[in-house]
């Protein structure tokens, strides 16, 4: 691990956390600008009693000055340059390699390191922001330490903030925030493609680099959201930009769409001039968020299509605000659009913006929006926080060295896309398998989500989109509730008979084997199956496997099937199901959504919400893209009554279960 000091180690002591006092500031509010200055947004913040107060300013002289050569291990030496600024408890300093090339360097004082938990979130930041790469997102790189303190080196965007723009400027022109917008929403959507919600989006920490373009920085509340968990819990940003399911805390949670709200906020902000919801008291602030309680102000008028764009993104539900794909496709998007943004609109607006042609505009805009990467692929590896980016090696150093500089190659293990979410076998006490299932809040929310994005999707032309593979799902083709005593039991098209208990459990005997399946639920850790063996089965199954059975004979001798059987694919439960006066609704483990009408008609939605399938009161199935029925609004083989209404309710049911979970 490379250091930097100013004198030769003597009587180094390993990195304790110290045991007095809290942290009431994080200690990443550092962000590379050119001019000394506060980090902070000019937001309200409650009073402090002079005793906190001594006991803050008292707690940054924690941050030394580094030494006017910091030399590390690896061979790098940079000259400390201008002070930057602070904020928290970390400073910024220029900082000059032997090249002469200028960096941002952030310093974090050791002694400001309380507890693990504090050392826990900086070595986070660090190991986030290093696997990121893209234009719109502020270059890491290296970090380092010394005896004192420890150095995270990154890009400096030299013409400062959005904040410090919009207070030269007090408004900003709807043109030139079309081109933020995009840059923003470019670097966004590849962060939330590995995962990464950044939860502090705001003016203040967005920066011009030398050519004008945005960079997103400071990382310090960001957080990976792993594939099997759909929110985080965290109460934690900026006042006037924190969404309010954040302020639910753990009743709620929160996910991606924290970060679609600050892209609101900050719209309203620089077309208006001030955030929509500021006051002089913070929880007035959190009452207006609660209750999205602000307006558009008459003496400051902007276009009714950014008001249609704002109201969206600062939807009070979160499943209700554009996804970040859909954000560029709202109208107001084809306005006036600049080619890109010049230096002199750091202090005025611009001439000409308003006459740039609607063919120009619309060559800017699809210009703007390849350079943002908004074209380019799915990214194929989510960052992963490993154990290894969080504990050093070595008792002296805090860094470590899966932090290394030069070392993220080796270092780091990506995770592959196509295996996220997928059952993973673990050996238990018996010697069978289990399989760890995927939450069905996450399933809802996906599902959700695709559906929207397609919906918006369906006036594009289908030659140009790349159409998923479909194949009938497995369905439940048979069913008797007898909740009131045991359980649900079904039926599926492969034979396969289940009971889902009123203990949550389920107990599945495949067909043409002597295996059987317990689906069971713990509170803490989910759903987990485990196999056994029909013939040998525990002592505590063996009740329930004469009550599957008890069905399995009721359901042959007096049901028909739904539709004709199929082979069986993969194995399939039912997780859970609900009835309504409309509708039977079940929920698989496959991500299967079944709906079976009061009209005898019944549809699935599989596939993420890619595929549709219509099993027909004659068992006639046909399985289809959701995309293609959504655009010609019905089945080709055989019309369904009310098909996209039908579709709607589907979506609608999805979408209650998945914010309700």
């Amino acid at each position: 691990m490379s250091f930097a000091r100013s004198q030769p180690f003597q009587h180094i002591q390993p990195l304790q956390p110290l045991n007095s006092g809290q942290l009431n500031n994080r200690v990443n509010n550092i962000t590379p600008v050119k001019a000394a200055r506060s980090f902070k947004e000019n937001v309200p913040v409650p009073t402090q009693d002079p005793k906190t107060k001594r006991k803050k300013e008292k707690l940054s002289t924690l941050c030394k000055t580094p030494p006017s050569i910091v030399r590390t291990r690896t061979g790098r030496d940079y000259r400390r340059g201008t002070f930057l600024g602070e904020g928290g408890f970390a400073r910024c300093f220029q900082m000059k390699d032997s090249s002469g090339k200028i960096y941002a360097a952030k310093t974090v004082a050791k002694a400001s390191i309380k507890n693990e938990k504090t050392k826990t979130k900086l070595l986070s930041e660090i190991k986030i922001h290093k696997s990121l790469k893209h234009p719109n997102i502020v270059n890491f790189v290296d970090c380092f330490e010394d005896d004192v303190n420890v150095y995270i080196l990154l890009e400096i965007c030299p013409n400062q903030s959005l904040m410090e723009l919009l207070k030269t400027r007090k408004r900003v022109s709807e043109p030139e925030v079309r081109f933020f917008m995009v840059q923003i929403v470019g670097a966004i959507k590849y962060l939330h493609s590995r995962r990464v919600i950044h939860r502090d989006l705001k003016l203040g920490n967005i920066f011009f680099d030398p050519k004008m373009n945005l960079k997103i920085g400071d990382f310090g509340l960001a957080s990976v959201l792993p594939a099997g968990d759909a929110r985080k819990y965290t109460i934690c940003g900026t006042p006037n930009y924190i969404a309010p399911e954040v302020l639910g805390g753990k009743t709620v949670g929160h996910s991606f769409e924290v970060d679609i709200w600050a892209i609101g906020i900050m719209m309203y902000a620089l077309l208006i001039g001030k955030p929509p919801f500021q006051a002089k008291d913070v929880q007035v602030i959190y009452e207006r968020i609660k209750k999205t309680e602000y307006s558009f102000p008459i003496d400051k008028p902007i276009s009714p299509e950014a008001k249609e764009l704002i109201q969206d993104l600062l939807s009070l539900n979160p499943l209700n605000r554009p996804t970040i794909d859909e954000v560029l496709q709202y109208s107001w998007f084809k306005g006036a659009f600049p080619e890109k943004t010049l230096e002199t609109s750091l202090s005025n607006t611009p001439q000409g913006l308003n006459e740039i042609s609607k063919a120009q505009s619309a060559i800017n805009f699809t210009n703007t929006k390849a350079s943002s990467g908004i074209y380019t692929p799915k990214v194929k590896n989510p960052v992963e926080i490993l154990r290894s980016d969080l504990h050093s090696e070595q008792p002296r150093t805090m860094l470590p060295q899966s932090l290394s500089p030069g070392d993220t190659k080796d270092k780091y293990q990506e995770v592959d896309p196509t295996q996220m979410g997928k059952p993973t076998r673990k050996v238990n006490f018996n010697g069978t398998y289990s399989t760890t299932i995927k939450r069905l809040n996450q399933i809802c929310f996906e599902t959700y989500q695709n559906m929207r994005r397609l919906e918006y999707s369906k006036h594009e032309m289908l030659d140009a989109m790349e159409l998923p593979s479909c194949e009938n799902p497995t369905l439940i083709s048979k069913w008797v509730d007898y909740s009131n005593k045991y359980g649900f039991s079904y039926q599926l098209n492969t034979d396969d008979i289940g009971v889902l208990f009123n203990d949550d459990n389920t107990i599945l005997r495949l067909h043409n084997s002597d295996k059987f399946l317990e689906l069971i639920y713990h509170e803490n850790e989910g759903w987990t199956c485990i196999e056994n063996s029909s013939s040998h089965p525990p002592t505590q199954a063996r009740k329930q496997l004469e009550i599957v059975d008890f069905f399995a004979k009721y359901m042959n001798s007096n049901l028909s099937n739904v539709s004709a059987n199929e082979d069986r694919k993969e194995t399939v439960f039912l997780r859970r199901y609900t009835r309504t006066s409309e509708y039977i609704m079940f929920e698989m483990t496959n991500g299967t959504f079944q709906f079976n009408f009061k009209d005898h008609h019944k549809i699935c939605i599989s596939k993420s919400g890619s595929a549709i399938t219509h099993i027909s009161p004659s068992r006639m199935i046909q399985t289809h893209p959701l995309i293609f029925i959504l655009k010609q609004g019905n089945f080709p083989s055989s019309e369904v009554p009310d098909c996209l209404e039908k579709i709607a309710v589907i979506k609608e049911a999805i979408k209650r279960k998945a914010f309700k979970e």
